[in-house]
């Protein structure tokens, strides 16, 4: 066994394909086909179901590309740390923060980031949450911030904070208690939701109310994009849509006041940041969290509404 031939298996569960897994190896197929099939002979075992279109990998096959995917990160972290001839904060990491808080979060932490480590060179990427796990299996990204993620692989989380979703309505809202609004009471048939948030409150409205659906039949659906279009369409024309509380502060004194806490029941937001296990770039990750969590108390935790 080699780790040029575990690259050659993990890239045919990628493709589901022999000839694009060697063209993305930039191998002859016959190169990879034989040393897949060598691999298999030494260990005894079958990898993938050749008879099947597209190609898929036997039961026995899916615990050994997972193995193989841990030596892999393992292999790059051993890398990692042997070429650093120091112990600053340095190198490349491609960083994915869900559109639901990147207009938001990022401004907060990525100035003191860049700041105190010169050295690192961040990429960010704002997507969809349903994008994130294919991004983190093709190693396209190192880690994610994601929200109540239910991911299928192995992976580490880190728990940030919990965010509350509130309500921005440009029209009339009858309130209980001044600026909240009893959560029961709204009609989603007339409320622009994301499509990312609305996964997350069918599951919160289903516990709380023991609704079985929560199907919103308004004919806008915004599927993909930050919720600052969707503001912009409520400022334009009227509506209401839901977003997280840190987003406060971008909203002038003006638009706070047509804000609403839920009364009673709050539906909220478990914010984690995800990473690959035997992940090479941990004091990175280490650092990326301090900043976060240095700036969400003070932004976050002790942002106000505007009374109405």
């Amino acid at each position: 066994m080699n780790f040029q031939q575990l690259k050659y298996i993990l890239a045919v569960e990628k493709f589901q394909n022999f000839n694009r897994a060697a063209i993305a190896c930039d191998v002859a197929q016959s190169t990879l086909s034989k040393e897949i099939q060598r691999l298999e002979k030494e260990h005894q075992v079958i990898i993938f179901d050749r008879t099947r279109i597209p190609v898929v990998p036997t039961l026995k096959g899916v615990d050994l590309l997972q193995k193989a995917r841990q030596i892999l990160n393992l292999k790059k972290e051993f890398e990692h740390i042997a070429a650093k001839k120091d112990n600053k904060v340095s190198g490349k990491m491609n960083l994915a923060i869900t559109e639901i808080l990147a207009p938001y979060l990022t401004p907060l932490f990525i100035h003191n980031l860049a700041r105190k480590y010169p050295h690192l060179n961040l990429n960010i990427l704002e997507i969809s949450d349903r994008r994130t796990e294919d991004l983190l299996k093709e190693e396209a990204i190192d880690a994610a911030i994601m929200i109540s993620p239910s991911l299928q692989h192995d992976y580490y989380e880190h728990d940030l904070y919990k965010e509350e979703i509130l309500l921005y309505a440009n029209n009339p809202v009858e309130t209980i208690y001044d600026d909240k609004v009893e959560l029961s009471s709204i009609d989603f048939d007339t409320i622009l939701v994301h499509e990312d948030l609305r996964e997350i409150l069918k599951r919160q409205i289903a516990e709380i109310f023991d609704k079985k659906e929560f199907d919103q039949h308004n004919n806008i659906n915004y599927l993909k994009g930050n919720l600052e279009t969707l503001k912009n369409i409520i400022d334009q024309n009227g509506g209401a849509m839901l977003f997280p509380k840190i987003a406060i502060p971008y909203f002038s004194k003006a638009q706070q006041k047509h804000i609403y806490q839920f009364f009673g029941i709050q539906p909220t937001l478990e914010v984690r940041l995800v990473a690959s296990r035997g992940f090479a770039k941990n004091r990175i990750i280490e650092r990326l969290i301090e900043e976060i969590l240095r700036v969400v108390p003070a932004s976050f935790l002790d942002s106000h509404i505007t009374n109405h």
